[in-house]
């Protein structure tokens, strides 16, 4: 069986073609302070370290110091 390059990229541009983007939102937190690069956010409970969030305007950020009643980003 012989491996035809144009073939491959033909797939691989169909598929990301075809690929939709969905973003999954399951909760909403309050943004406390924001300094340095990390923002202090409230209500996010349920946020696991190194998971991604998206603040309003398509930002996103990496969840890292996980507290008991903020999380920083």
């Amino acid at each position: 069986m012989e491996i035809r390059a144009e073939e491959i990229s033909q797939i691989i541009r169909g598929q990301i073609k075809d690929y939709e983007k969905k973003v999954e939102v399951s909760e909403t937190g309050t943004v406390l302070s924001v300094g340095d690069g990390i923002a202090r956010v409230y209500g996010i409970e349920k946020a696991m370290a190194m998971e991604m969030v998206e603040f309003p305007g398509g930002i996103f950020g990496l969840c890292l110091n996980l507290e008991e009643d903020n999380v920083g980003v």
